[in-house]
């Protein structure tokens, strides 16, 4: 990978000159106590410091809790900002610090724009400077108001490469280091000002029939297996075809991932609605984030890739023969547009989610009534791009949300994978279930929407939480649930049922019926799928929850080899696709964990192919 020489600032139209003199510095993070320590020890400094620098340690509540940075300010500038204690999204949240960090500090400035993609650790991290600055004494008012500054990286666009890979998710990880792996130049591009896209958002659990830990556990499982679940999980509209590579792809994609990424997985398994058996393999980290910090680190190994942020891909571009040639691109800072000529483009753009106009447009039903789970980037970018060169498309109306969703935004709550862990039943407001946990996410969320106020929560208790360790990985996610009421903790039933407005009297005859079912092995009401755990001793967790849209199943139309059809059902020549943006694999409903094992077998797929081609 072309690695960046140095970082360039936009600052009022014109280069700041402070940088290369001002040191900055980030460090491993702390935890909460040794921050408290660290903020004693510099108050003691503002007392006592003769040598004209100061520092303080502001806060700021980013999307996973509160965080800590220390900021030092010699002779009135700001000279070093260190992160603490954060929790933010890795390779997200902590890439938009550092990239703000260089900002203020060449520019002398708080006016400094949102990292794109990582919006709200933006704004927490500006705050939490801000508020340190108060505490020396600082105005930080005026430093919001100093003139404007912009983080610009001098990655130079190349003029021509073999592949351009547009959208730095999962799939175009795997498309780019499979191009290059073959010998290619290849530009990877994202529009955002960080990687990872809907995949670093995710839990990055993957289907994967045969897995090792499935053989460590005597659990027989096979890709024909995988193929019915999501044939029949879809409604049998899925392309059998294309379905059939990503099941047979699947353990040679988690291995290409092991050993060509470096990830490390828990010795653990998942099954999620619609699959007849656990074959879902978990990051370590159980966060997508762990696949694409990874993938990015390893492309920073490659010479052949070159790896640019903030630059969107606005048009592809054809000869007289229709093959594509290359890509108009701009930069989203500087507005700056220029051409990547190449031989072949790969899209992995993801789906359109975070559209809304375009969700109404293809389905009515999905209106802004309905959140989404979704990065902001999910704007069908790729798909629409793609129709302006005749490009078909399949599948569009088929729009998918996830059942357990944060009420009041939208975001996936990973405490809730404990339903997914065997633990823990839905309830609606008169304490009752309504519908079997371990169903189709499209049957949850149908039955969701018809229960009082379109709402349910999830009931589970302390040995759930101490057996699958999930409210313990996913603590920021938890405490900032606690703080807003979505979820709830307690001695006794009753307390989470009242506190949430549930029918306490009804929650504790549906927890004994519960609790009996299991003793018996089975559930007549619902046909519970798989081991049943009952519910029986505190403290308790309720949990509220709605659906939002988490992944649209339409995209545009491709072959096995990952190649774009046209209306007419003709290959679109050097144009090939991979990911969410690419449609007809799942059907009407997608299969929760086959998403991660598609991206990574169809990347790998088109960019072996678009390396391959030739016009």
């Amino acid at each position: 990978m072309k690695r960046f020489s140095r970082r360039q600032f936009v600052a009022g139209g014109a280069l700041a000159a402070f940088g290369s003199t001002l040191a900055l510095a980030g460090c491993a993070p702390m935890s909460h106590d040794e921050a408290q320590e660290k903020e004693k020890e510099a108050s003691a400094q503002r007392a006592s410091n003769s040598q004209g620098q100061v520092t303080a340690i502001g806060q700021g509540m980013g999307k996973h809790g509160n965080f800590n940075v220390e900021v030092s300010l010699k002779d009135g500038a700001i000279d070093r900002i260190t992160v603490l204690d954060s929790r933010e999204t890795p390779g997200m949240g902590d890439v938009a610090m550092d990239k703000l960090t260089q900002a203020i500090i060449e520019n002398q400035t708080l006016a400094v724009d949102t990292i794109t993609g990582a919006t709200l650790s933006s704004m927490a991290f500006l705050t939490a400077v801000g508020s340190a600055l108060d505490a020396m004494g600082e105005d930080s008012k005026d430093w919001q108001n100093r003139t404007k500054a912009a983080w610009v990286s001098d990655v130079e666009v190349p003029k021509q490469a073999d592949v351009v890979v547009v959208g730095a998710g999962g799939a175009g990880f795997a498309a780019a280091i499979t191009a290059a792996n073959e010998g290619k130049s290849v530009v990877l591009l994202d529009k955002m000002g960080v990687y990872g896209g809907d995949t670093a958002l995710s839990g990055g659990e993957m289907a994967v029939p045969g897995n090792w830990i499935q053989v460590t556990q005597g659990v027989e499982d096979s890709p024909e297996n995988l193929i019915e679940d999501m044939l029949v999980g879809g409604d049998n509209k899925g392309d059998p075809e294309l379905v059939s590579i990503i099941a047979n792809g699947a353990l040679d994609s988690a291995n290409w991932l092991t050993y060509e990424g470096g990830i490390s997985w828990k010795h653990d398994l998942m099954q999620f609605g619609g699959h007849n058996i656990k074959r879902s393999i978990i990051p370590l980290t159980h966060s997508g984030s762990e696949m694409t910090t990874k993938l990015t680190n390893r492309v920073g190994t490659i010479d052949e890739i070159t790896l640019i942020d903030n630059l969107k891909a606005t048009e592809l571009i054809q000869n007289d023969q229709g093959a594509i040639t290359g890509v108009k691109v701009e930069n989203q800072i500087t507005g700056d547009e220029s051409t990547i000529s190449c031989n072949a483009v790969v899209l992995t753009t993801g789906g359109f989610g975070s559209n809304v106009d375009m969700r109404v447009q293809y389905n009515p039903d999905m209106d802004d009534k309905i959140l989404s789970t979704d990065s902001v980037a999910a704007q069908g970018d790729g798909i629409v791009m793609a129709q302006a060169v005749g490009a078909d498309t399949i599948d569009m109306e088929y729009i998918q949300t996830y059942p357990v969703c944060d009420p009041e935004t939208g975001a996936l709550l990973y405490v809730g994978d404990v339903r997914l862990e065997n633990y823990g039943i839905l309830v609606n407001k008169e304490g009752q279930r309504f519908v079997q946990e371990l169903d189709r996410r499209d049957v949850i969320s149908n039955g969701i929407k018809a229960q009082t106020d379109g709402i349910a929560y999830l009931l589970f208790n302390q040995k759930a939480a101490d057996e699958t360790g999930l409210v313990e990985q996913h603590a920021d996610e938890y405490e900032n649930s606690e703080s807003r009421g979505v979820i709830v903790k307690a001695d006794t039933l009753a307390e989470v049922a009242e506190a949430q407005g549930v029918d306490p009297d009804a929650l504790q005859a549906t927890v004994d019926q519960w609790n009996e079912y299991c003793a018996q092995g089975e559930d007549p009401d619902f046909n519970y799928s798989a081991e049943m755990n009952t519910i029986e001793e505190g403290p308790y967790y309720l949990m509220a929850c709605k659906p939002a849209v988490h992944y649209t199943m339409g995209g545009l139309h491709i072959t096995p080899e990952a190649e774009v059809l046209s209306v007419d059902e003709e290959v679109i020549p050097g144009l090939y696709a991979a990911g969410e943006v690419a449609g007809h694999k799942m059907g009407t409903n997608r299969l929760g964990s086959c998403s991660m094992t598609d991206i990574y077998t169809f990347g790998r797929i088109a960019g072996k192919n678009a390396a391959a081609y030739n016009a």
